[in-house]
């Protein structure tokens, strides 16, 4: 199987803040906070904050289960493993064909998309115009500078996650405090009831399906399992940390932002399409501006990063696995990452972005990637959800709340895939984003039953 330095990852060199910090990458809280909770907006209106309470707590609620995993298990296989050791080979196959869905397939084109688009238009919102043909040499640049880091080592990716980051949400912060200091009511707490939604609770409930999405990547870190220093302290503890700080951030940046935009015109917030930025111009915040686009380029970047390192063990496991060639499990001789993962990721990614792009608009593009991701990771988690107390209670573990927490997440990701389903409107995005989503559960489900995964765990993956 050719030298032995070419297979495995570099163990134990992940530190806790490190791990955090990935999984808080993946949901990139710039592009997020300033951009992404738009959708939210569109929907609940000046309560789009209550939108996002109730999505931080079905967050946790999920985050339980993948708390209760990592007492066991802890895996560069994240939650494909998860499911497999819960459900069995055959569903557990299936799931790691979902999440390369998810992370590979609709995430990436959807990272260049988006950090492209978000690059295009809030340099408008500074007087700059770009070309309008400007988003595909960006998502390229975006695509081609976020595969250095993940291919020289996982260190060097998730030190530079690790920093940037910090500066990042620190930044957007102090930026969201001044303008609810100069907002002309800084205090509102009907932002926090269904006072300013249309049509209350149904409007609220909407907004929710865009909260999730800000959330979404927050259990990126358990991919690092088989790297990370005392992996199944660090990713329990983690999973905290991030859930606790995500939630803290992002209902403070919602909150800053309807508070300065004014609750009562939220209607026209979706308007733009990264209004964080129009927001900081409205109130003369110049240099946050600039300081907030230079991050939201690195929101983006780092995004990338994140899912690049998810989706490239996700593939480096089920290969190990043989549910996969094998030569995807080879690892590089001195770096000691899945860099033909890595390779063929950004390629899949890459053809994505260009064909989707080129073909039905680059805002199309986005969008059919958008539901691609949305409908995969609700689907993932799920699962993930039924699989605890599958393998609780084959382990001796289990407790009623491995049931009882997991069933309120489910219940709001069931109702994610739901809204989604009834308030979509048909159009030709929508018709290849559905239809492409039919095919590839079938095609992959088909794959998974004739050729089960046969796992292979490595010393210390499962206590």
């Amino acid at each position: 199987m050719g030298k032995e330095s070419s297979y495995g990852l570099k163990r134990g060199v992940v530190t806790f803040w490190e791990l955090v910090f990935q999984s808080l990458s993946f949901t990139a809280p710039g592009i997020a906070a300033l951009a992404t909770l738009s959708g939210a907006v569109a929907f609940a209106y000046g309560s789009a904050p209550l939108s996002v309470i109730l999505a931080a707590l079905g967050v946790a609620s999920a985050a339980y289960a993948v708390y209760e995993f990592s007492l066991k298990v802890a895996s560069s296989g994240g939650y494909y493993r998860y499911i497999e050791r819960g459900f069995g080979p055959r569903v557990g196959a299936w799931s790691g064909w979902l999440y390369i869905l998810y992370a590979g397939v609709a995430a990436t084109p959807f990272i260049y998309l988006e950090t492209a688009l978000a690059v295009q238009y809030g340099l408008s919102e500074l007087g700059i115009n770009l070309p309008s043909w400007s988003w595909y040499p960006l998502g390229i640049a975006d695509a081609l500078l976020a595969l250095v880091l993940p291919y020289l080592g996982i260190k060097p990716s998730v030190k530079y996650m690790l920093w940037t980051g910090m500066i990042e949400i620190a930044a957007l912060m102090l930026g969201g405090a001044i303008i609810i200091a100069l907002s002309p009511k800084p205090w509102d707490p009907l932002v926090f009831t269904p006072a300013y939604a249309p049509g209350g609770w149904s409007g609220v409930g909407m907004g929710l399906i865009f909260a999730f999405t800000a959330f979404a990547g927050w259990g990126s870190m358990t991919f690092l399992g088989a790297e990370a220093k005392e992996a199944h302290v660090n990713i329990r503890r983690g999973v905290i940390a991030v859930v606790l700080l995500l939630s803290v951030f992002f209902i403070f940046m919602m909150y800053a932002l309807i508070i300065g935009w004014g609750p009562s015109n939220a209607s026209t917030y979706f308007q733009y399409f990264i209004p964080g930025i129009t927001e900081a111009v409205k109130y003369g915040l110049l240099p946050i501006a600039i300081l907030w686009m230079i991050l939201v380029t690195n929101s983006g970047f780092t995004d990338t990063m994140a899912i690049l390192n998810a989706v490239a063990r996700d593939m480096y496991t089920m290969a190990k696995d043989s549910a996969l060639p094998q030569w995807l499990s080879i690892t590089h001789p001195r770096y000691k990452t899945p860099h033909r993962a890595l390779i063929l990721d950004t390629v899949i990614g890459l053809a994505l972005f260009t064909a989707l792009g080129w073909t039905l608009g680059p805002l199309n593009a986005f969008l059919i990637t958008g539901l691609w991701g949305g409908i995969a990771t609700s689907i993932e988690h799920l699962l993930i959800n039924i699989a605890l107390p599958l393998y609780s209670r084959k382990r001796d573990f289990f407790k009623w709340t491995h049931v009882a927490v997991p069933t309120i997440a489910s219940v709001l990701y069931l109702f994610v895939l739901y809204a989604t389903a009834i308030t979509t409107a048909i159009s030709l995005p929508v018709i290849v984003a559905v239809t492409f989503l039919v095919a590839w559960f079938i095609i992959t489900g088909v794959i998974s039953w004739k050729k089960p995964v046969v796992p292979r765990l490595e010393e210390g993956e499962e206590l």
